[in-house]
């Protein structure tokens, strides 16, 4: 295009000559310099399928730009290939075809025959009736004031109005094409068709079809130079005490030079611009230096820098200039909860002490002798530097408040400078808890006395130990809620809390605080803890102080791993919560390697969703060999199992399966699941040993809607002929609050959320299910165990021992130290039981839990990730045993359960008969007499059990056999002191082999 044509385009650009001529040459041009042909689509009906053209007909669109109304009727749209000189494909707009400013208009051209499936087109303004079919990625549209075909292959002047060369052909508007269009893709003028610089290639850009008509919302572009000042200008700019320094502003105009810069605030001693240089063209930025000086006053200083173009438009930036003042750290830091500082710039000097992910800390090492005021303070953001050099550092005072905690002050936007290395600052003794830490934040301090770990959950996501002085008890599982003594110790459990951090802030690569064995264990200790204070945001949530440590820690093992815990001999029941034992994975597959629709909720349908536990079969087997190994060691008659997969027997089949194989026999085996097994992904289930044990009748639940794990219920038989019932249970759970202020909301007592619900379902238990499953065993020995989600003196089993029941971990673990299976927060408690009915109580011969799970870092479990959105661990630690087999500990409780018969032959003096040989019946017979040689009666019933009998041999006249010898009943009273009993005895001798025989006198039932 000529230089005329070129400057229609941009009418605010004309000379008074170009003008003049424009208007001499095309009143039309002259009257509407601003319609511009804003989009060209030419692939239409291309291809096919998912890849084939968008719309089915090709189209160009047309844009009024300017701000009037313009008449574009008996103009014309004229196409030509990308290299051609022939514009005989032309179509006419009609007459009084009037477009609005910001108004667009389609004019839809020819049709091909294929497309994408489904293909629609929108409505185009001007269907002509001879359409030009266009190229499909390059080409040439011109727009004409006229119907006059165009000349050459790049027309000029006369009637052209705008000229659009896309794709790969030489011949367009400024000598630079658009973009190779495509079958979904159009050329389309930027600016949503407000662009013009007489470039097709620099005004153009290709993008996903999207034709706009009359009918699209107007684009008022609000004049020719549209595009505005943009401006590049530091938010801030930070003068250290004494010093001179600048910073670059830059500023540019798509359509116009910029010209000058100003400072158009009110102007401070000082602060001055320097050096402007205009834009050399348009598009090109124009710089200034901002130059603060020495003199310049502390303080504060927004400074708007003004930048002008060619066109009088201007622009500001405002820049705050922090001129610092000259303070010491403690002088910054002051005796109060914040700054008196703080939000200016300071420069100040000390010695760092320690770098960590976020930058560093600085200390006085002369301090100010003032115990309210810390010496140190925290540097964000700083990289350079290292320990022991000596630093004057500049920056904004700030006190950072994170989780909406207590304020910390530190350093932001800094800049610094090493005045000298190997500077020392010695630290500050403290003991802990001591009082408020603020007077030591970023100080360099060592904790005289030993502190406790009582929280490891975050030490491989975040490197952090939660420290305190001893060990943290929750408050309820000592006192009832929201009795003085539970408000009293949650107060000084919240004062006596420090994490001990790693300064990464992420997960750590190499997992810290580790020890030989694999673990750190809560209960273990640190002393002579040294580092520095700081304060931030917590892995657990929230804020809190932290130790980064400038000297290794050494841990002491004063919780060390322990076996089983010993207990006085009798049958022994474990409670066991096995953490989400699945045998479907998340990966939607099984152990047997088949491919699942995930698990089931309640009647829901299968997702993977609903799957908790291992993801696939190779965190399982990991999972597995830790819950055998655990189970295997606790050797329990009877184990009650909480969180196993509600998938029927199939997942406590599989479990006991693999117990089997690891002992070589068949010792254990499944309680049958009783009738209701819940709505819940998991479900409570029992296991035993038969040879132990026997099964007196099916196991019990109750389905009752309020329990969504049902409590389940079974009766044994003892070898003694002990009965006593088992009922496991598992209540609803504190996480998960309700919304809203209803009654299981968390009220704020420690207690959590559901309390409410936990309470109906203890109250249910002591009302309803005890008593069915004591009346259909005909016992009165009941056992209650499980995951309670309640601590020991929380209101759902305070329910329990109101009702009668016996806490018999308070009976025989309190009086050796702290109750705990479970630990939260940074506190320990028991939420795993064992209670039970009174006439049961007087025969537990012993309780107590075994510690290999709750003090157990989880990091060492048996996944592979961290459990916190997938992320894999950084380092894999896991070690086939039975540590970390699950978050909570195992109780175990050994019953020396009263026979119910005794061996009384030691009460008798006995007569036997010599045997007989009946030749009529083949039987041998003989008596055997027993006579009281006590001075009291003894109470019966009696049974004379015989032994030593030869294979072949029999007991022909037996009343039945106990643990596999027969035995005659032989009188259901009591007999008296020298009485004497007579039972006959007839054996079958069949190959009438010499024997003889043993006999017991035995008292009671079998």
């Amino acid at each position: 295009m000529n230089k005329l044509a070129a400057s229609i385009h941009s009418p605010g650009r004309l000379t008074v000559l170009a003008a003049l001529l424009a208007g001499l040459a095309s009143p039309v041009l002259a009257a509407s310099p601003n319609v511009v042909i804003s989009q060209v689509y030419g692939a239409g009906g291309n291809g096919s399928g998912a890849t084939g053209a968008t719309y089915k007909h090709d189209f160009i669109e047309l844009f009024n730009r300017g701000n009037t109304s313009i008449d574009i009727g008996g103009w014309s749209v004229q196409y030509a290939s990308s290299t051609g000189n022939s514009w005989s494909n032309r179509t006419a707009i009609p007459a009084n075809t009037i477009l609005a400013p910001g108004q667009y208009y389609l004019i839809r051209e020819a049709a091909g025959a294929g497309g994408a499936p489904g293909v629609v087109d929108t409505p185009a303004d001007l269907i002509p009736a001879t359409t030009i079919p266009m190229g499909g990625s390059s080409g040439k549209v011109a727009l004409v004031s006229n119907t006059t075909p165009l000349t050459g292959s790049t027309p000029s002047g006369g009637a052209l109005v705008d000229l659009v060369g896309y794709g790969n052909g030489s011949n367009a508007e400024g000598g630079s094409p658009t973009g190779n269009i495509g079958n979904q893709t159009s050329a389309q003028r930027r600016g949503n068709g407000c662009t013009d610089t007489d470039v097709n290639g620099d005004d153009f850009e290709v993008l996903a079809v999207a034709p706009r008509t009359s009918g699209t919302p107007l684009n008022v572009c609000g004049g020719a130079n549209d595009a505005p000042i943009v401006t590049s200008c530091p938010a801030s700019l930070v003068r250290p005490h004494g010093e001179l320094v600048s910073a670059i502003l830059n500023a540019s105009d798509k359509d116009n030079r910029v010209t000058s810069a100003a400072i158009t605030s009110s102007l401070v001693a000082g602060i001055r611009l320097e050096e402007f240089s205009a834009s050399p063209d348009r598009d090109a930025a124009a710089g200034v230096k901002l130059v603060v000086d020495s003199s310049t006053a502390a303080g504060n200083h927004a400074v708007v820098v003004s930048f002008t173009n060619d066109a009088g438009k201007s622009l500001a930036c405002t820049v705050t200039v922090r001129s610092a003042g000259n303070q010491s750290i403690p002088a910054i830091q002051g005796p109060g909860a914040a700054s008196p500082f703080q939000g200016t710039a300071q420069t100040t000097e000390g010695v760092i002490t320690a770098k960590v992910g976020s930058g560093y800390f600085v200390q006085d090492p002369d301090g100010d002798n003032d115990p309210a005021t810390s010496d140190a303070i925290f540097v964000y953001g700083a990289t350079d530097g290292v320990a022991g050099e000596r630093v004057r550092v500049t920056g904004l005072v700030t006190e950072y408040l994170p989780s909406g905690s207590n304020s910390y002050t530190e350093l932001t936007e800094s800049v610094s400078t090493v005045l000298g290395a190997g500077q020392t600052v010695h630290a500050t003794n403290i003991s802990f808890p001591g009082g408020d830490l603020e007077r030591y934040e970023g100080m360099l301090v060592r904790i005289t006395n030993p502190l406790t770990v009582n929280q490891n959950k975050y030490l491989g996501t975040r490197g952090e130990l939660t420290l305190s002085n001893g060990r943290l008890e929750v408050p309820t599982n000592r006192y009832r809620p929201g009795t003085p003594e539970a408000i009293a110790m949650a107060a000084a459990n919240a004062a006596n809390v420090i994490t001990l951090d790693d300064g990464i802030f992420t997960a750590p690569p190499v997992i810290p605080y580790i020890g030989v064995d694999g673990t750190v264990r809560a209960g273990d200790t640190v002393t002579g803890l040294e580092g520095v204070l700081d304060f931030g945001a917590l892995g657990a949530g929230g804020a809190g102080f932290k130790l980064q440590p400038t000297v290794a820690p050494e841990f002491s093992r004063t919780n060390p791993r322990l076996g089983v815990p010993s207990l006085p001999a009798g049958v022994k029941v474990a409670s066991a919560n096995v953490l989400n034992f699945f045998t479907t994975f998340t990966d939607l597959t099984d152990v047997e390697g088949k491919t699942t629709l995930g698990c089931t909720i309640g009647s829901g349908a299968p997702s993977a969703g609903n799957c908790r536990g291992a993801d696939n079969l190779q965190e399982f087997v990991r999972q597995r060999d830790k819950i055998v190994k655990s189970l295997v060691a606790l050797n329990a008659d009877v184990v009650g199992l909480m969180e196993i997969q509600n998938n029927g027997d199939v997942a406590v089949q599989y479990l006991v399966d693999s117990i089997n194989a690891v002992l070589g026999s068949a010792v254990y085996a499944v309680v049958p699941k009783p009738a209701s097994t819940g709505t819940d992904a998991i479900r409570v289930a029992m296991i035993y040993k038969p040879a132990a044990l026997t099964l007196v009748g099916t196991a019990l639940s109750d389905g009752d809607r309020v329990n969504n794990r049902p409590p389940m219920a079974q009766t044994f038989k003892a070898a003694n002929g002990a009965k006593f019932s088992v009922i496991v249970n598992h209540l609803k759970a504190k996480a998960g609050c309700p919304s809203g202020s209803g009654v299981d909301t968390d009220r704020g007592d420690g207690q959590g959320c559901f309390n409410a619900t936990r309470v109906l379902q203890a109250k249910r238990l002591a009302e309803y299910f005890i008593p069915l499953v004591k009346s259909t065993a005909g016992d009165d020995d009941v056992l209650v165990i499980g995951d309670m989600n309640a601590h020991g003196f929380e209101d759902p089993i305070a329910a329990l021992t109101d009702a009668g029941l016996v806490n018999e971990l308070e009976r025989f673990v309190r009086p050796q130290g702290l109750v705990y299976s479970y630990v939260f927060d940074g506190e320990s408690g028991y939420l795993d039981h064992a209670l039970t009915t009174p006439s049961l109580s007087a025969q537990v011969a012993g309780a107590a839990e075994w510690h290999n799970n709750a003090d157990e870092p989880e990091t060492i479990d048996y996944n592979f990730d961290t459990g916190n959105g997938n992320t894999p661990k950084t380092q894999d630690l896991f070690a086939n045993d039975a540590f970390r087999a699950s978050d909570h500990d195992p109780v175990l409780v050994s019953l020396n359960l009263t026979p119910t018969w005794i061996d009384a032959s030691a009460s008798f003096s006995v007569v036997r008969s010599a045997l007989a040989l009946n030749r009529a019946t083949g039987q041998y017979g003989g008596s055997f007499q027993f006579t009281n040689k006590t001075g009291a009666a003894i109470t019966g019933p009696f049974h004379v059990k015989i032994g030593g009998l030869p294979a072949d041999v029999t007991l022909a006249n037996a009343s039945g056999s106990h643990n596999g010898l027969p035995y005659i009943t032989a009188g259901t009273g009591s007999i008296a002191p020298g009485a004497t009993v007579t039972v006959n005895l007839l054996f079958n001798n069949p190959k009438r082999v010499a024997f003889n025989y043993s006999a017991a006198i035995i008292a009671g039932t079998f």
